[in-house]
């Protein structure tokens, strides 16, 4: 039954937001990722991330902006080849804005909460004999929450942010013991600068 209502309110919230929205508007989005591992010997490693988002302006200042992004992430660590590795994600993040709006809405500055969700589907991630990882090794599916700032100027919306990757990036059933030596307790972190332009 609590399925069936969760179900209820997820598709009457699908069905009312368009109605309710100010505004709408298809975007595309670019930046940088300044990525990295909770482990004590590892350095930010600077990535990009590319992608498509949809913005919807609701009453009240608030704005939902879901995403569908591909984000380079990586760090800098000493056990690997080339002392850094990186993982490829196709991420789904929903931004929930809220700030006020200036000059007929044309001028905007916000406060973001974004959780997301992702699938890892490229990774540049060798040993120390310079042998790739399998995937075996991998939890490739990840989700996590981010918190930003940001501003809109007519077309142009440029973010800072900070997100936190919530699972782990070994898959522990699987993975060799070299590679739960070096990751088994990690996950990424980092920060994000991006631009969108908005249509």
């Amino acid at each position: 039954m609590n399925r069936i209502i969760k179900t209820a309110i997820i598709a009457s919230l699908l069905f009312v937001v368009p109605f309710i929205a100010d505004a709408q508007r298809f975007g595309i989005k670019g930046g940088v990722n300044f990525s990295s591992i909770n482990n004590s010997q590892a350095k930010d490693n600077l990535g990009y991330q590319a992608g498509l988002t949809y913005q919807i302006d609701l009453p009240l200042w608030f704005a939902v902006q879901p995403e569908l992004m591909f984000h380079v992430k990586g760090a800098r660590i000493e056990g690997l080849s080339s002392g850094a590795f990186g993982l490829g994600y196709l991420e789904v993040p929903v931004n929930i804005q809220w700030g006020p709006r200036f000059k007929d809405g044309d001028i905007r500055v916000f406060v973001q909460g974004t959780p997301f969700i992702g699938y890892a589907i490229s990774k540049d991630m060798k040993d120390a004999d310079g042998n790739q990882y399998d995937w075996k090794n991998i939890n490739r599916f990840e989700y996590g929450v981010g918190a930003g700032l940001g501003v809109q100027l007519w077309h142009f919306q440029i973010t800072g942010q900070y997100n936190w990757s919530l699972g782990r990036l070994t898959n522990l059933e699987k993975a060799e013991n070299g590679f739960k030596e070096i990751f088994s307790k990690s996950n990424f972190g980092g920060y994000t600068i991006s631009l969108a332009i908005l249509f």
